[in-house]
């Protein structure tokens, strides 16, 4: 089947719109300031808190 060049325009430029559309989509997904999940936030914050532990003099951590 052979298409005529109206057609064949037509569809190229119903994916070109589409292309442009994806493309928008992932620009507006790019400049979202990106969050960490809960599990890696919490993974941080345990790090830190057994790096704080750590590094208390032996002897206030046997008062408490």
């Amino acid at each position: 089947m052979q298409m005529s060049d109206y057609a064949l325009a037509q569809l190229a430029n119903e994916r070109l719109a589409h292309a442009r559309e994806v493309a928008a989509r992932r620009a507006l997904v790019r400049s979202l300031p990106r969050r960490e999940s809960l599990p890696i936030r919490l993974g941080g914050v345990l790090v830190a808190l057994g790096r704080r532990l750590r590094a208390e003099p032996a002897a206030q951590r046997a008062t408490s």
